[in-house]
Order: structure tokens, then C-alpha cells, then sequence
């Protein structure tokens, strides 16, 4: 089976990330978490879409885990000094995830497989009649000798 064998560049990567850098400033702790969601899951999905077709797997979780972790460095902000002990642990990618947040992880489509055309093959075996293939299939040089003599 062949598949295509394309992932994003590094630039790409950058790109996407600087992207959803800008959606996210610091400024926008006191925003309403779905409102931030809002904005970034069309860059995400746009983005995804392009790559779905590909072997970007690696590549889409250090997407997905820059977001969420870039989304809990907004809800710690917002927070401040009175997040309590453990509070930040129960922001997890599964935590933005029910609100909202378009996961890329598991969207990849693998084509099916190429179909190239098999040229007509005769049905003769290409294999010499000489009977000397294989260790035991042909005539030896001991048992030609005793056939013979």
C-alpha cells in the first residue's frame, strides 16, 4: 500500500502557531472562554483541512497541545493570585475540548490506496526450463550421470 507521505513544514508550524498566538493575547484573559474558542477553531479547522490528507499525526497533537496550553496560560492570568493549589490542573486539553475546541487529532484522512494500472502480464512462467532452478527441483550434476550412464 502507498500513502502519501506529506506534514507540515516549519514554517507552516510557525505560522499556525503565531496565528493563534495573535487570538490569544494576554490582554484577553477577562474575555469569555468560548468567545476565544470561537475565534481560534476556524484557523485551526482551515489549517487541519489543508494537512488532513497526509501522515501529519505528530505534527496536529503539538498543535492541539499549543492551544490548550496557550488557553490555560489565559485562564492562570486571569486567575491570579487567587488560583488555589491544584486549581490549574483540571485545565486540561479535555477541559477546553468540552467547551468548544476544535481538536485536530484524529481529522486525518488517508486516501485510499494508489491504484496503478498492472500492465497484462502473460500467464507463462518466466522461469527457465532448464530444470536447473532451485536446490533439489532440477537434475544434478551427480543424477545426470547416473540417468544417463
Amino acid at each position: 500500500m502507498y500513502f502519501l507521505q506529506r506534514w507540515p513544514s516549519t514554517a507552516s508550524m510557525k505560522r499556525v502557531k503565531q496565528r493563534v498566538k495573535e487570538l490569544t493575547p494576554r490582554a484577553a484573559c477577562h474575555r469569555d472562554l468560548r468567545e476565544t474558542i470561537a475565534k481560534i477553531n476556524p484557523v485551526i479547522r482551515g489549517w487541519g483541512n489543508y494537512f488532513a490528507t497526509g501522515n501529519a499525526t505528530g505534527k496536529f497533537n503539538q498543535v492541539d497541545s499549543y492551544v490548550w496550553k496557550r488557553l490555560r496560560t489565559l485562564v492562570r492570568k486571569r486567575k491570579g493570585r487567587n488560583l488555589r493549589a491544584g486549581e490549574l490542573r483540571r485545565w486540561t486539553g479535555h477541559a477546553f475540548y468540552r467547551l468548544g475546541l476544535h481538536k485536530l487529532l484524529g481529522t486525518i484522512r488517508y486516501p485510499g490506496q494508489a491504484k496503478l494500472p498492472r500492465p497484462e502480464r502473460p500467464p507463462v512462467s518466466r522461469v527457465r526450463e532448464i530444470r536447473t532452478h532451485g536446490l533439489n527441483g532440477g537434475l544434478t550434476h551427480s543424477r545426470r550421470k547416473t540417468e544417463e550412464g
